[in-house]
């Protein structure tokens, strides 16, 4: 019986060595995807990161029939086209979740360092209550925000949301009263609740002048012009991770930000690995493979991150010095502006080098899902 073959990107943590033994790997990186590459290496499944676009120009007419992509998001796949053509796609929710909530925490700090008052004075408001921004509130609260959420997709649903929590009918009510707001919404163009240019002119109008903007979800769910003149005319302080023309940034907000990165708020190591268990396990399943996740469980058992006794919630200071010490940020921050005066290609390639070689940081912050968040508000 043929072995399946398994095309993958080679910056995928940990793939091979859980996989090797039980397929034929064909390490090929994203740009050298073809349609004809596919037939020509009889490719039964493929796993790309973001980067890479997949949909039915590149797989229809191939013998791929499982596409899996260790992301949260998955605007880069075709996900209906590919249904069609019987294909099963995987990707791998949440699993970075944490990784995204820790940065919005150190966001979050270094603006309160500029501020003329604490965060448990500031209200944070949460444009998207999945898996981050349900990490993202949990923290906020343990800082002692008080906390507004605006998702109606979930809000339909019938979604019991905590009772700490104020779910708001309107963006613009909640840009209108939130002194902090921060983005954990999928890229979507069409439909009732499509994201693009979500916060555009009006909207971003709307946010109070000295107010703070994270920027985590997809390149495009802010109308990055628009936001050019919010700043100028409202003073917002802002922390960007994504770009709408990505991999090429918009050097007017970057050099202006608390903090602005190339896509890596989710790039934790603890993340990359989740991503790999979870996008691991949905293969196995559909290929009914015995496949051992010990090396992932290793990977995560060895990351070493301080138990939540002795993380410094009520020194600010100390838990940012903590926090930038372990994930670094500042640095990633300094390191795109660097890249300001290069080239427009070398602007793109250096940004899709830095991620694809992008350190093992580890995560600090940690709060277990069965535990109750301790409220620091009276």
């Amino acid at each position: 019986m043929r072995r399946l073959v398994c095309c993958f990107d080679p910056k995928i943590p940990l793939l091979a060595e859980v996989l090797g033994s039980h397929v034929d790997l064909r390490p090929i990186e994203g740009p050298k995807l073809s349609r004809e590459v596919l037939r020509q290496l009889r490719c039964d499944a493929l796993f790309v990161r973001a980067h890479t676009r997949v949909d039915a120009s590149l797989i229809e007419g191939t013998p791929v029939r499982f596409v899996g992509t260790p992301s949260s998001g998955i605007d880069h796949i075709a996900v209906e086209e590919l249904q069609e053509l019987g294909i099963t796609v995987a990707h791998a929710p949440g699993c970075n979740a944490n990784a995204v909530a820790e940065y919005v925490v150190v966001a979050l700090l270094l603006w309160e360092a500029l501020l003329p008052k604490q965060l448990s004075e500031e209200r944070l408001g949460i444009i998207g209550f999945g898996h981050i921004g349900r990490r993202v509130a949990r923290y906020a609260r343990q800082l002692g925000m008080d906390i507004w959420v605006y998702d109606p997709p979930l809000a339909r649903q019938g979604f019991e949301f905590p009772e700490w929590v104020r779910c708001v009918p309107t963006l613009q009510e909640l840009c209108r009263n939130c002194s902090a707001i921060t983005l954990h919404v999928p890229l979507t163009r069409d439909g009732p609740d499509a994201t693009w240019h979500l916060l555009d002119s009006e909207l971003l109008a709307e946010i109070p002048s000295g107010a703070l903007l994270v920027q985590t979800s997809r390149g495009g769910v802010v109308a990055e012009l628009a936001l050019e003149i919010a700043i100028a005319e409202r003073q917002l302080s802002t922390a960007i991770d994504v770009w709408e023309q990505e991999p090429q940034c918009n050097w007017r907000l970057a050099e202006n930000a608390l903090l602005a990165t190339p896509h890596i708020a989710g790039y934790t190591w603890q993340a990359r690995v989740r991503c790999t268990y979870t996008l691991v396990r949905h293969f196995a399943a559909w290929a009914q493979l015995p496949v051992s996740e010990a090396p992932l469980q290793s990977a995560l058992e060895e990351s070493i991150a301080p138990p939540p006794a002795t993380i410094p919630w009520e020194d600010r200071l100390s838990l940012l010095r903590l926090l930038l010490q372990r994930r670094k940020v500042d640095v990633d921050s300094h390191t795109l502006r660097s890249w300001r005066h290069l080239s427009p290609s070398c602007q793109e390639q250096a940004f899709r080098s830095y991620r694809d070689n992008y350190p093992r940081r580890p995560e600090t912050l940690w709060l277990p899902e069965d535990s109750p968040m301790p409220c620091q508000r009276t």
